[in-house]
């Protein structure tokens, strides 16, 4: 479906795009591969039934580190990457291939350092909120060609956009707008604070400090994502554009300036105790977002009947607003630095990744390629999704009973913590099984190309142009 006085777009990308598509897509899938092997190290070192790790806390915090860079950090920037090189496609917008493509080399160069110090076990781990870090020359290096490279591509889709607009301009590619800006911003950020930081602090708090902003504008870019994968959905439904839903999404912008320009006036070890990055993102993210998220949940409702809740991209979308309410609560109820902390933090990282892997099997057939199996394209956001469920509700039962956040051992647990924590572990497995289902899916014929060919209509993933 095409909005009145749009240009409408190929049914398939071209040659050039595919491949870009292809080489993003690669990454990300990745990068959920390394973090998938952390996470079972991590759920089943604090699972009491199997306590992997028994007592090494250091394996446990080095796993620790790893499964959120790889599974918060590169999966999240990669899929980035490949949002604003479908997004340009689809718009219309003439994207720099070349600029496209020295982004993604560096941020695969980068990642593939990372996974060095991540595989080996090497280094210090520093537990740090957003943006957890290992203390390795190899990590820093990889981290910082990591995110540079995407910023490359973020200013190629800014650049695209910016030429483009006037012409074709949706819900969507605003969207993808505003989170290549603050990409850009959250790195800017970033370099500025590694130059203003205070030898004289200790080391531990100068790490805290250099990420603390970063990580909070690196919300703003995944908030963006998912709003954008929130458009394509309604759009799939045949909801109309709305003047109202591009506002919503660009009063994201200003707040994310906010959150960088702080690190103009105040030290960063100052913010990182003033909270001023923390209201800073509070007020930005919850404003815009509660709007856009009764927009789209609108437009899902309207949808006809029967709900094609076969079609991945439907059940990603319901599933995200499930997480991201459900998760939202856990940020308010009963909120204490415990385990409750990661159950609220699974449900909103949660509610953006199974948006992302809803959309998947569309740009899989955007490239000429189909899922590998049509069932498991039904199955696995709920799979994926009933194990995040599980595990935010043992976290949270959990910290309920004083689970401790970040510990391995359970000298502190009773008989209910012990039940929650167990609660944990099932729903891990779960998720972990929806993980793997996901990159075979989808990494099986992307290494092993196959001919185009008609998906089921129970299984097709269509995103309207």
């Amino acid at each position: 479906m095409t909005a009145p006085g749009r240009p409408s777009a190929p049914a398939a990308v071209d040659g050039r795009t595919a491949r870009l598509l292809t080489a993003w897509l690669g990454l990300a899938l990745a990068s959920l591969v390394a973090a998938g092997v952390f996470a079972i190290l991590v759920a089943f070192a604090r699972t009491p039934a199997v306590r992997l790790l028994g007592e090494a806390a250091n394996l446990f915090h080095l796993a620790l580190v790893s499964h959120v860079t790889f599974a918060l950090t590169v999966w999240f920037v990669a899929f980035a990457g490949l949002l604003w090189v479908h997004g340009a496609w689809r718009a219309g917008y003439a994207l720099h291939h070349g600029a496209s493509w020295a982004g993604w080399s560096v941020a695969a160069g980068g990642t593939a350092l990372l996974a060095v110090p991540a595989f080996t076990a090497s280094g210090t781990p520093y537990l740090n909120d957003y943006i957890p870090v290992i203390d390795h020359p190899l990590f820093w290096s990889g981290l910082a060609l990591c995110f540079a490279g995407v910023a490359v591509q973020a200013l190629a889709y800014l650049d695209a956009w910016r030429r483009g607009r006037a012409q074709s301009d949706t819900l969507a590619s605003s969207a993808l707008a505003v989170a290549a800006l603050a990409m850009v911003l959250a790195v800017l950020t970033l370099a500025v604070t590694a130059a203003r930081l205070d030898g004289a602090q200790p080391y531990a708090l100068r790490l805290r400090a250099l990420v603390w902003g970063a990580g909070h504008l690196f919300q703003f870019v995944h908030t963006a994502g998912m709003v954008a994968v929130w458009a394509l959905a309604a759009r799939a439904l045949g909801a109309p554009e709305t003047v109202r839903g591009r506002a919503a999404v660009w009063a994201l912008a200003p707040f994310a300036l906010a959150g960088a320009a702080v690190y103009l006036v105040w030290s960063p070890e100052t913010l990182l105790v003033n909270r001023v990055v923390t209201w800073v993102t509070f007020l930005g993210l919850g404003g815009p977002t509660l709007p856009l998220a009764l927009l789209a949940a609108a437009a899902v409702a309207r949808a006809p009947r029967p709900w094609p809740w076969a079609t991945p991209l439907f059940a990603g979308t319901v599933l995200c607003f499930g997480l991201f309410g459900v998760g939202g609560l856990m940020g308010v109820i009963g909120f204490q630095q415990d385990t409750r902390v990661p159950a609220h933090y699974h449900g909103m990282v949660g509610a953006v990744t199974i948006a992302y892997m809803g959309l998947t099997p569309a740009l899989l057939e955007a490239t000429g390629r189909r899922p590998w199996k049509p069932w498991l394209t039904r199955m696995q956001p709920y799979l994926y999704g009933l194990g995040l469920l599980g595990i935010m509700i043992g976290l949270h039962w959990a910290g309920g009973r004083g689970a401790p956040r970040k510990t391995l051992g359970f000298s502190w647990a009773d008989a209910q913590a012990l039940l929650a924590m167990n609660v944990m572990g099932l729903g891990s497995l779960l998720a972990i099984a929806g993980g793997l289902g996901f990159v075979l899916n989808i990494g099986i014929p992307l290494v092993r190309r196959t001919a185009p060919a008609r998906v089921p209509t129970a299984a097709r993933l269509t995103v309207p142009t």
